[in-house]
């Protein structure tokens, strides 16, 4: 755990912002209790956080912020990437970005629920693995993570800007993976990338002034590599082509042109849906928010194609052009959460099942106002009855949480203690009914054996995050509904159960591949 002793006024937020750079300087990701995010400090170059027992819509600290404690000091403008799990007991993050030498830097670290703040568990260089392509000093930075067998996989450019991978996986821990794009002649390097069944992840990456490279494992596993608007030449052009400049199709004009795009974002990203469309996102030149989606139909993926901009109410325009964002979302209940910069503030722009929601001011936090005696009341911002009964497990003093009296009463009754009348909490605490009824999450297992508490306690192997466990595949949960469909692909893929094991990632359905 690691906070800021330094008491600023809530004026201050704006030396908090990210800073700016080549790459992005912000990630976010989602847990069964919702997104959590991380931005760089501007003047300290802290890694500022959420707080980890956040639900359904991040609590921004700013009086004091509080902080990733780092063994290995993050460079000023570092890309940032992570993932996240709860384990039924906590949250749990796996953050990754480079240190002054350059490296990349693995840390797992370990939710306090009683103050929301992160202990760090283990943090490992990574990038100096036999074989790894040294890292470029201003790489992008992405990470998927595939499951208890196959680990995870992160994503990088060497210094000549071809796309690598390192992996992780219980047998080898982290080693080099191999190149997934050999091309050299791209414009930026910001990266995204997301897992979605077995041998199924994306990666997204600008590539000219004019287009955008994906690209796609595949179940020969080969890496398939695709542009657009402009496409490529030939039909099968992967990470075995060994392309230093990738061939474009030019006997035709492009359908379409990007918008605001100039090959050199801060941040692009990509997020998936329960039926498999595939959707990319970037702030552009001209500030605003644009999207493409390759959409699923029947055994057949449509190329991407440009979605309808929002109004500023759902996308406001960003402070800067190109600007850096995060992005966090679910693929189990089609919901998307985009943050960035505008007006000064931080802002998070909601997606559920096909519709936007209006954009609202994320939710900041003065966490010096709380007692060891009391905690904080805030109104209820739409949790579900789930999603508010895991939250009730482990939180007691200094818990920012939003509690309604639904939560006081099961507080009551499992822990049984007494709780104070629920107040509303002011201007802050009123600005988080704007969204908070969008995020879905499923209930959580609360049952626990006598030898859980010893199960979480274990310290995990280096950088893993992940159960020693092998892959159950006899989920009994029921399935989507539709079943999502993912392509290229004939295996049943199966996420992991809500388990008891502390390092296990929860998810409640299977994703079913094509037969």
């Amino acid at each position: 755990m690691a906070t800021n002793s330094i008491k600023q006024p809530l004026w201050a937020v704006v030396l908090l912002l990210p800073t700016l750079s080549s790459c992005g300087s912000m990630a976010a990701w989602w847990t069964d209790i919702g997104p959590s995010f991380v931005l760089q400090n501007a003047s300290t170059g802290l890694l500022t956080h959420s707080l980890c027992h956040s639900n359904n819509t991040p609590l921004y600290p700013t009086d004091p912020p509080v902080a990733f404690k780092t063994k290995y000091a993050p460079k000023n403008g570092t890309s940032l990437t992570a993932t996240g799990w709860y384990d039924t007991m906590t949250t749990w993050a796996s953050l990754f970005y480079q240190n002054n030498n350059d490296d990349i830097v693995n840390a797992v670290y370990k939710c306090n629920f009683e103050t929301g703040t992160y202990e760090e568990i283990e943090s490992d260089v990574i990038s100096d693995r036999s074989g790894t392509p040294p890292p470029n000093a201003q790489t992008g930075l992405s990470v998927a993570l595939l499951g208890q067998q196959e680990g995870y996989r992160v994503f990088y450019h060497d210094r000549a800007r071809a796309l690598h991978t390192l992996k992780f996986t219980q047998v080898e821990n982290w080693s080099y993976g191999n190149p997934i794009s050999t091309s050299t002649n791209r414009s930026g390097l910001a990266l995204g990338s997301m897992f979605s069944g077995v041998r199924n992840v994306t990666v997204v990456t600008p590539k000219d002034v004019a287009n955008i490279e994906t690209i796609r494992l595949n179940i020969d596993n080969a890496w398939h590599i695709t542009t657009f608007p402009t496409p490529l030449r030939g039909s099968n052009v992967t990470n075995l082509s060994n392309l230093t400049s990738l061939p474009y199709d030019t006997s035709s004009p492009p359908p379409f042109s990007l918008q605001g795009w100039d090959g050199n974002p801060k941040a692009i990203g990509i997020a998936i849906d329960t039926v498999l469309t595939r959707h990319i996102f970037y702030i552009g030149t001209d500030k605003a928010v644009h999207s493409y989606a390759a959409f699923v139909t029947g055994l057949t993926e449509s190329g991407f194609r440009a979605q309808p901009d929002q109004s500023n109410e759902y996308w406001p325009l960003a402070d800067e052009p190109n600007s850096d964002f995060a992005i966090a979302s679910h693929l189990g209940s089609s919901t998307i959460r985009l943050y960035y910069l505008s007006g000064g503030q931080l802002i998070e722009a909601k997606y559920k099942n096909g519709n936007w929601d209006p954009a609202s001011r994320l939710v900041v936090a003065n966490t010096t106002v709380f007692t060891n005696n009391t905690g904080p009341v805030e109104e209820d911002n739409g949790l579900s009855t789930g999603a508010k009964a895991g939250i009730g497990v482990g939180v007691t003093v200094g818990a920012l949480l939003l509690i309604t009296g639904g939560v006081a009463a099961w507080i009551l009754r499992k822990k049984k203690s007494t709780t104070s009348d629920v107040e509303a909490h002011g201007d802050e605490g009123a600005s988080t009914t704007a969204g908070g009824a969008m995020g879905a999450t499923q209930p959580a297992s609360t049952a626990q054996s006598p030898d859980v508490a010893s199960q979480h306690a274990e310290i995990a192997r280096t950088g893993s995050g992940l159960s020693t466990e092998k892959w159950d595949t006899d989920v009994k949960d029921m399935a989507l509904t539709p079943p999502p469909r993912e392509l290229e692909s004939p295996n049943l893929a199966s996420e992991l159960p809500q388990g008891i094991d502390r390092n296990e990632l929860p998810t409640k359905h299977h994703i079913t591949e094509l037969p």
